[in-house]
């Protein structure tokens, strides 16, 4: 007897349950193309029409299902790939943390152009939290997806910005400006790295060389 032999005793012919004949294997083809299309032309999900499709078929539940789960990657990478040719792939994600009132940082965003350029703002107002308590930093990393080691704060208050995202894990970049606490110092031990005034050259340098 051999190892198919004892296989087919366990499980049948086929575990899955699907025809594998030239014929099954061309319905199989049809109906992913069928699918495709509807997908495109309606929006519906792959999974939603194939998986129903793939057990009527004869394949089992859990077979279906994983079929469906494992057509999604190439199709995923390829959307990506598309999109990220014609630039509509955010790489980087801009949050800002305020200890501002709400009415005023939201105003003073929308007046300044910069609403547009983020991705979320949080606001300690709203949020029951203030830094540089942790907790605000870490519900930034959970909305944007992040994981500490991969963000970076950047601060010109060095209590509240730049040890308090050190207590998240996360890495500060130290603004020295004329809006600082005047107690704070020139450069600050804490952040990984420290720059006199507004210097985004010097922070967009750093950024793309760390």
């Amino acid at each position: 007897m051999t190892e198919n032999d004892g296989q087919d005793r366990l499980f049948g012919p086929n575990p899955s349950g699907l025809d594998e004949s030239p014929h099954g294997m061309m319905v199989l083809v049809i109906v992913g193309m069928i699918v495709g299309l509807l997908s495109g032309m309606f929006g519906i999900g792959g999974g939603t029409v194939i998986v129903p499709v793939l057990v009527w078929l004869g394949l089992s539940q859990r077979h279906a299902a994983a079929t469906s789960m494992l057509a999604i990657v190439p199709t995923s990478i390829s959307g990506v790939i598309s999109y990220a040719h014609n630039g509509n792939v955010d790489w980087v994600a801009a949050a800002l943390l305020s200890n501002a009132q709400s009415c005023y940082a939201r105003a003073e965003l929308e007046m300044t152009g910069l609403a547009g350029v983020l991705d979320d703002l949080i606001i300690s107002s709203q949020e029951k939290a203030r830094n540089p308590a942790p907790d605000l930093y870490t519900r930034a990393l959970d909305r944007e997806f992040v994981t500490a080691k991969h963000a970076l704060m950047v601060g010109n208050d060095e209590q509240n910005d730049i040890v308090g995202a050190r207590t998240a894990g996360i890495d500060g970049v130290y603004f020295r400006t004329e809006i600082s606490p005047a107690d704070d110092p020139e450069t600050s031990s804490y952040a990984v790295r420290s720059f006199t005034g507004a210097d985004y050259e010097g922070l967009l340098d750093y950024v793309l060389n760390a």
